[in-house]
């Protein structure tokens, strides 16, 4: 039985490993000369620079099933965050898991927010580690801000942490975004850790094509541009070069924009977009492992990650690399993103001379600029999601936009993908 799948994202990797290994003969093209999609790294003078910037939560349910975690050398960032507010820096972190008696003790006095939403969001974390995922995710849906505002959190709680911090998840800091998605990534970094592997997000795709490599299924550069129908059910695919692949069953994992163009089928619509500064400084900006927040109501970069004191192996000796992302994909050129970037780190730092005269000093690695890092998810948005099997007989689905825009989604789609290819197609 034949099967061709389109796209070596995670989810195309996922849904191609778990039929190879089932006995299928399965055939993975990626249009592009690597695996990942998104969840790509690349090595620039030393440097390990994923595709934009990005996170692991040990917790998702598909990662525990999916990864070989302790292969992936997994390092954490330390629970909560750093606030930036009019210059100053205020630390707000998790009771639950934070070791640091300095940090908790920095949190409990910082003034930057209410101690009563220090005491609520305590409490909402308890809460999420008591109830199941199901439980979470049932009944009505409504908005994150609507749902922040139900729990009870201030004004000043919302805009100077969540606005930020979740807003740097789903890209959007007007928290428009289906509250179920606010639960979940909520008890994801409640369960477990907030990772990145030690030698770069893309080494989540190298694990899981290395079945595929060894049996020689993989395709780069390889770019399919239609769709090949026969007696009402698609059997192939028609390539870019002017040849054609043929299979019992097609998979389509990539991006929605792409899936929609290949399948003619409605695709949710919408699309949020990310970019990414990488810059390099031979002194650290601060210390720790946490991510700085900007809560700036006109912030230009949203957060700062200090992923080479994370992760050593993202910077070689001697260097301390920083990720700034940025909502959005501004329309200027390079030089004026980073123009604006270092104008917002310099007035994240303006009282730390150590730090501004780092910034000063900074190598500019690279910018990134990600048009489709994510799929718009109003509420009510989930349960009317594509399914793995489409209306288009022989043609498959397998990635985020059958269920969620994460990495954990990803994976799911992948599995179900080729659950229902094994019940369809059996051997």
């Amino acid at each position: 039985m034949q099967v061709l799948v389109i796209g070596g994202g995670v989810a195309g990797l996922v849904c191609a490993r778990t039929l190879h290994r089932k006995g299928y003969e399965v055939t993975l093209i990626e249009a592009t000369d690597g695996l990942g999609g998104r969840v790509r790294s690349d090595q620039v003078d030393g440097f390990i620079l994923d595709r934009g910037f990005q996170v692991l939560f040990t917790a998702y349910p598909a990662v525990q099933r999916q990864l070989q975690l302790a292969a992936l050398d997994l390092r954490a960032f330390d629970p909560g965050a750093i606030v930036v507010w009019q210059g100053r820096h205020f630390v707000l972190t998790d009771p639950l898991r934070d070791r640091d008696p300095a940090a908790l003790a920095g949190a409990v006095l910082a003034p930057v927010v209410p101690f009563s939403d220090k005491l609520r969001t305590l409490q909402v974390a308890l809460r999420m580690r008591r109830h199941t995922i199901d439980d979470l995710l049932a009944g009505p849906d409504r908005t994150t801000i609507e749902e922040l505002r139900a729990l009870g959190f201030s004004t000043q709680m919302i805009d100077r942490f969540f606005r930020p911090f979740f807003g740097g998840i789903f890209l959007d800091r007007s928290l428009q975004t289906s509250a179920k998605c606010f639960r979940f990534n909520f008890k994801m970094m409640s369960d477990g850790e907030t990772v990145v592997p030690n030698r770069g997000m893309g080494a989540i795709a190298e694990q899981l094509a290395t079945d595929l490599r060894t049996a020689g299924r993989i395709r780069l550069n390889t770019r399919a541009v239609a769709l090949v129908e026969e007696s009402g059910r698609v059997c192939g695919v028609r390539l870019a070069d002017g040849s054609t692949m043929m299979a019992d069953a097609v998979v389509l994992a990539t991006p929605a924009p792409e899936t929609a163009r290949l399948s003619g089928l409605p695709m949710p619509e919408g699309q949020l977009g990310s970019a990414c500064v990488w810059l390099a400084t031979r002194q650290p900006l601060y210390r720790g492992k946490k991510l700085i927040l900007n809560a700036d109501e006109k912030a230009f970069v949203n957060t700062l990650a200090p992923m080479s004191a994370v992760a050593p192996g993202y910077a070689p000796t001697g260097w301390h690399l920083y990720a700034a992302a940025i909502l959005g994909v501004p329309e200027q050129d390079d030089s004026t993103v980073v123009a604006r970037a270092m104008v917002d780190l310099n007035r994240m730092f303006i009282n730390e001379a150590t730090a501004t005269t780092a910034l000063a000093n900074a190598r500019i690695l690279r910018v990134d600029r990600i048009p489709f890092s994510q799929f718009r998810q109003p509420p009510g948005l989930h349960p009317n999601l594509p399914d793995n099997r489409t209306e288009r007989r022989g043609l498959y689905l397998a990635g985020e936009v059958t269920e969620a825009s994460s990495i954990n989604a990803a994976l799911l789609s992948g599995e179900r993908c080729a659950e229902a290819i094994q019940a369809d197609l059996p051997r």
